[in-house]
């Protein structure tokens, strides 16, 4: 009877014992508790907040600090923001305005429905139009406010739903006197076949607010229905909506002033001419709108028979300048994908890279074939490829690929008196570039290559000094820029670099301006870009002036067209 009794009771401890040893080795084992049934998570989200504070990066994605807009005042804010660019004339510029109106922050003091409006605003018709409708979306918008349904009414005109704009317009209590709202009953009441209606406000519109040469184009011919004699450069929302209601064909020459947004929206518009939407896909990638992934998007989208796509190399040669060019060579590229094929994969790419003909053409290449040429490191090209693959890597500042293709350019030679000359010259320049971007690896470039190193400041390509350039507006963002710098405004100080860039190109304190207030602002890396991206472009527009001056014959043998070198031999060994 006991050993039945010891023995039912050493039962019962083992299976005790056992159980204890499950639950320690649960509690112990990672996945332990997705086995367990738990209470439910209590969600928590944050207060909704203005659209001015409201951002949608994080530190990881570049979000400036949360404290961005302390000590800023209401109405500086508000004059920087109806001056930011609707075109950033550079990626890093783009990347800048990005990183700057998406980064959440408490807004000043003070700060009404306006000064969100106007931060939609911006962000549309730069065209960041996703991220507008997020930031709206997301925020306690006023629908009241006059500057909130402006970019309500721009993100619809440019989806080409000009009823939706219509309908924001008839909402307004205030405002309704601002001249966007005016041009935009224009094309309400011609949207509506009301022909009287629209004809009599235009004539309100010359009368008090004045219309430039294309606006008065395109509206004349949506109040009377029929077509611009001649074609005209679109720029705003209204001038795209117009032309789509007027079914005007949208001719890539016609992009050459169009806003970010336009070129959003015709990239988006799968009824567009392919040729206008490769050219405003390459342009907007240039400016910081558009990623390299939409932008292949775009070009390996079109469709073109296999003949075309086989003769792609000798459509190259013989039509260089042609947006379509690009589209027949990326798809062409794609073929190449096995192993045997990469040298004549190498070949290609360097043509397709050697077609760019401006800066922004030039950018959106390099981007497109990022990835390509970063496979392609480490395989043996001419020099002339390196140097064109060189010329890529630096200009979407990548200073270790520059750096290496530069270095496949020398190949085994000790100098860069080994190279032919044209070559020897794209070597000087593109250590020069990469000075910019990174100065110690082009010390160590140069220093084998035997040259040295000179200062980055070129002088800029003359006619500049014909543009006209607003003092006051000048002054202002002066202003705004210095109490920015002295009162460590850094949300200000990023706002007054891009309102300044508006003018950089014909002023060169204006360059000053954006090159400290990026500083200022905190945006160091975006500021070495910023200065490459110009130097960069100054190629392109040193070419157009040398060739300029070779059809009037007016550059003589020993005129300093710019194209001189900015490296020497250092004469040591």
């Amino acid at each position: 009877m006991a050993k039945r009794f010891n023995s039912e009771r050493l039962r019962r401890l083992s299976q005790r014992s056992c159980a204890a040893a499950t639950l320690i080795a649960l509690v112990a084992a990672p996945g332990a508790f997705a086995q367990v049934q738990l209470p439910p998570a209590v969600e928590s989200t944050a207060l909704s907040r203005d659209a001015f504070s409201t951002g949608t990066l994080g530190p990881a994605d570049g979000a400036l600090p949360e404290t961005l807009w302390r000590n800023a005042e209401v109405q500086t804010l508000e004059f920087l923001l109806e001056n930011l660019p609707a075109r950033p004339a550079a990626p890093s510029l783009g990347e800048a305005m990005r990183r700057t109106l998406l980064s959440p922050g408490t807004g000043p003091d003070g700060a009404g429905g306006a000064l969100g409006g106007k931060k939609l605003l911006a962000l549309a018709r730069a065209g960041f139009l996703k991220e507008a409708a997020t930031v709206a979306s997301l925020s306690t918008a006023n629908g009241n406010d006059p500057w909130t349904g402006q970019s309500e009414a721009v993100r619809a005109l440019l989806s080409g739903d000009i009823n939706a704009a219509c309908r924001r317009s008839e909402r307004l209590s205030s405002g309704r006197d601002n001249p966007f709202w005016v041009k935009l009953r224009v094309l309400c009441y011609a949207q509506a076949g009301e022909r009287d209606a629209a004809d009599l406000t235009l004539g309100i519109l010359r009368d008090q607010y004045g219309l430039d040469a294309e606006e008065d184009a395109y509206l004349t011919a949506a109040a009377t229905g029929a077509a611009p004699k001649a074609p005209a450069p679109i720029r705003s929302a209204l001038l795209y909506a117009a032309s789509r209601l007027l079914e005007t064909p949208l001719a890539p020459g016609l992009l050459g002033e169009a806003d970010g947004g336009v070129l959003a929206a015709i990239i988006s518009d799968q009824s567009a001419d392919l040729s206008a939407r490769i050219a405003a896909s390459e342009t907007a990638a240039a400016m910081g709108v558009i990623s390299g992934a939409e932008l292949a998007a775009v070009l390996g989208g079109a469709e073109f028979d296999v003949a075309e796509i086989g003769a792609a190399v000798e459509t190259a040669r013989a039509r260089s300048a042609d947006p379509l060019t690009d589209a027949l060579l990326y798809k062409s590229i794609e073929t190449l994908s096995a192993p045997e094929f990469v040298r004549d994969k190498a070949q290609r790419i360097a043509l397709a890279l050697g077609l760019a003909d401006s800066f922004h053409r030039a950018y959106a290449l390099s981007v497109l074939y990022a990835d390509e040429l970063e496979a392609l490191e480490g395989i043996i090209v001419s020099p002339e490829e390196a140097g064109v693959f060189a010329s890529a890597r630096l200009a979407i500042g990548d200073s270790v690929g520059g750096a290496r293709w530069l270095s496949a350019m020398l190949g085994e030679g000790e100098s860069v008196s080994a190279l032919p000359e044209t070559q020897a010259m794209m070597f000087i320049e593109l250590v020069n570039l990469l000075a910019i971007l990174d100065p110690q690896a082009a010390s160590q470039v140069a220093r084998r290559a035997d040259v040295a190193v000179l200062g980055e400041d070129a002088p800029m390509p003359a006619g500049a000094d014909d543009l006209e350039i607003d003092a006051d507006l000048r002054a202002h963002i002066l202003e705004a820029a210095f109490d920015a710098a002295l009162e460590n405004k850094i949300g200000q100080a990023a706002l007054a670099a891009l309102a300044a860039s508006r003018q950089e190109a014909v002023d060169p304190a204006q360059r000053v301006i954006v090159s400290q207030s990026l500083k200022a602002a905190g945006l160091e890396d975006i500021e070495r870009r910023y200065r490459f991206e110009r130097a960069f472009s100054r190629r392109f527009a040193r070419v157009d002036l040398a060739s300029a001056a070779d059809e009037t014959g007016s550059a003589g043998a020993d005129q300093n067209n710019g194209l001189t070198p900015r490296l020497k031999p250092t004469g040591e060994r």
